[in-house]
């Protein structure tokens, strides 16, 4: 009898998080009985494979009752696990983590929590404080990046980890590039998609265009820069697109503006594409998978002058955009979504 696998999410919306954990389900079907619990009523984004067990919680979490709802959603996530009785459960998401450890407190389930932002939130503010305690009774830590391990390692008294990088598929449609700059992701926070413009700004080309797929608090606010600027007709706002795979293949260059990262997931799925990528060498994720000079540019964080030279160059070296393409293209290979579901479930099923 296959043995039962359960992973738990905050909810299945777009979301690099979500989609990790989907389709890290999808490809855990054809050897366990998978079980995917939301703490959220909202409709998955993500397709999920036929035989995925999907169980949602009855409330919808909204920014206005997400504390709130995530309580009382405490009791029936305790309930739906003991009916199911799994045989490991995997939680995703620090943020959720230790609220999950004391809602499923004395269940004998081995239950593993994987972290997915950047590890500078693991040591500050609440979670600084809750999760080194709560991540003592878990079985095993899932870390992204060999980064995070090395910025935990003195606060976390970790029983297993393993870094584990986020699968990504590597089968993109071959399309002809276009000149356009892609940005993947939520508009807002720390991603700085208004960096992105200016520079865009600065580099005065009209044979380009700069694109952003996502939404988020500032999209009005960037838009509005690009009037500004004068020039709102070279860029574009698609808002969240289900299908990306088109934009990678289209765009020549993925620009990536973040300067707090857990592991990249957009970021990936750009050099999967074989786009030639910058991004900022941000704490945590971009260099574990980018080569500076070899398969893309990593640029210190906040050195405007740096990042917007070497987006001008990749403009004009239309040789290079196709090295760092290829190059790219291999490099992602490690990260294999067959592979990384692969070590994934050895992880957590070691013990079984």
């Amino acid at each position: 009898m296959r043995k039962c696998v359960t992973f738990l999410v905050p909810s299945l919306k777009a979301g690099g998080l979500e989609r990790v954990a989907s389709l890290l389900a999808n490809r855990g079907t054809d050897n366990y009985q998978i079980t995917l619990i939301s703490l959220d009523s909202e409709p998955p984004f993500y397709s999920l494979h036929k035989e995925v067990k999907l169980l949602q919680s009855p409330e919808k979490i909204t920014r206005q009752n997400k504390k709130i709802r995530f309580f009382t959603n405490g009791g029936w996530l305790r309930k739906t696990v003991k009916e199911i009785n799994p045989d490991v459960i995997c939680s995703f998401g620090e943020k959720y983590n230790p609220y999950v450890m004391f809602f499923l407190a004395g269940i004998k389930t081995p239950i593993y929590l994987a972290n997915r932002t950047s590890p500078l939130s693991s040591l500050k503010g609440r979670y600084g404080l809750l999760n080194p305690f709560a991540y003592k009774f878990a079985a095993g830590v899932l870390l992204q990046t060999k980064q995070s391990i090395e910025l935990l390692k003195d606060k976390y008294d970790f029983k297993r980890t393993e870094v584990i990088g986020n699968p990504i598929d590597l089968d993109y449609p071959k399309l002809e590039r276009e000149n356009i700059i892609l940005n993947v992701g939520s508009i807002g926070g720390n991603k700085n998609q208004d960096w992105l413009i200016r520079y865009f700004s600065e580099l005065k080309n009209k044979g380009w265009k700069l694109h952003f797929a996502g939404d988020g608090p500032l999209k009005q606010k960037c838009s509005a820069l690009a009037e500004q600027l004068n020039i709102a007709s070279q860029v574009v706002f698609h808002g969240v697109v289900k299908d990306i795979k088109s934009n990678y293949s289209r765009a020549s260059i993925f620009a990536f503006t973040s300067t707090v990262e857990g592991f990249p997931n957009a970021l990936g799925e750009a050099m999967a594409a074989g786009c030639a990528c910058i991004a900022y060498d941000c704490i945590a994720g971009p260099s574990d998978i980018i080569d500076d000079g070899v398969n893309g540019f990593l640029i210190p964080v906040g050195d405007h002058e740096l990042f917007q030279d070497k987006l001008k160059h990749l403009m004009q070296d239309q040789a290079l955009r196709e090295k760092f393409g290829k190059n790219a293209r291999e490099k992602m290979k490690l990260f294999e979504a067959d592979q990384i579901a692969e070590k994934f479930y050895q992880f957590i099923t070691a013990d079984l």
